[in-house]
């Protein structure tokens, strides 16, 4: 096995762990297909002139290699939630960051 193969399996080994919740992917074009990945709220604080504004978001966290096609506007549903992918962040480490908007 190679050192990146080794990599791959532990990200999936540790988002099955941190976050067990079924997850199906759809992409624009395509069929629905199962994959793993980590759900959590994401909450920052935007600056609004004088007034400052907290934001929160779903943020999925998922491995690149189950689903190397991924593009804004594909489907996401976590636990019979509907999202839309809506900003794709790589780390380019092998993990993929989706910003989600909820439907």
């Amino acid at each position: 096995m190679t050192f990146i193969n080794d990599m791959q399996e532990r990200d999936l080994t540790l988002l099955q762990t941190l976050d067990g919740r079924a997850i199906t992917y759809t992409p624009d074009a395509g069929s629905p297909r199962s994959i793993s990945g980590m759900l959590q709220e994401f909450t920052e604080i935007v600056n609004q002139g004088s007034v400052d504004v907290m934001a929160t978001y779903p943020v999925l966290s998922v491995r690149s290699v189950d689903i190397p096609e991924i593009a804004t506007g594909d489907a996401i549903t976590v636990a019979a939630v509907n999202y839309k992918v809506v900003n794709i962040r790589p780390d380019n480490e092998g993990i993929i960051e989706l910003i989600l908007e909820k439907l």
